[in-house]
């Protein structure tokens, strides 16, 4: 989560020592879908983690992993065609760039389909986001809980009130500052 249930008890106006469990689990719950939402817009969860994903071969020198910034490459394993595995080591099989590009060194990475698994670290630590993505995340958040269906609007007899509270949508300025940590195509 990119906020803490402290953080957004405060921006309600809340009392932590007064929450209950389920009012936890409420507040746990809107920071999560806020979370979601964010984490769709920019087409990766931001927050590291250790994954292992496979990979289709390129037939090239280099493979772009799926997340960035990358970490560290723990484990880089070429699976041949017929499941056959193979251990590369760091330096002499592989390199491996912050901006998640490994490229393999002699030759070129295999030309089929889940040819490459690869472990690895990428993500930032809840530090490097800074205070935007928790600004963001707390905003979307309070507007979860305050109009949950997202609308705008409500007619109640011969009276309509219109307000300017979305739902948990981002505004053009909050997409602006999530593109920089958008994911590869």
């Amino acid at each position: 989560m990119y906020a803490t249930v402290a953080q957004l008890a405060h921006r309600l106006q809340l009392d932590v020592d007064d929450l209950t469990e389920d009012d936890t689990a409420a507040l746990t719950e809107l920071l999560e879908d806020a979370g979601q939402v964010i984490d769709d817009e920019v087409g990766q969860p931001l927050l590291r983690s250790t994954d292992t994903v496979t990979l289709d071969g390129s037939g090239a020198a280099s493979l772009i992993l799926p997340r960035w910034p990358v970490h560290a490459v723990d484990e880089v394993t070429l699976i041949a065609v017929d499941g056959t595995e193979t251990a590369l080591a760091h330096r002499e099989g592989y390199l491996w760039s912050t901006s998640g590009v490994l490229t393999r060194l002699g030759g070129c990475w295999p030309a089929h389909d889940r040819a490459v698994r690869v472990l690895y670290t990428p993500g930032y630590e809840e530090a490097e986001l800074g205070s935007r993505v928790r600004r963001i995340c707390l905003r979307l958040a309070v507007a979860g809980r305050r109009n949950p269906g997202g609308a705008d609007s409500e007619d109640i007899a011969d009276t309509r009130v219109r307000w300017h509270t979305p739902g948990m949508e981002l505004t053009t300025a909050e997409k602006a500052t999530l593109a920089k940590y958008a994911s590869r195509p």
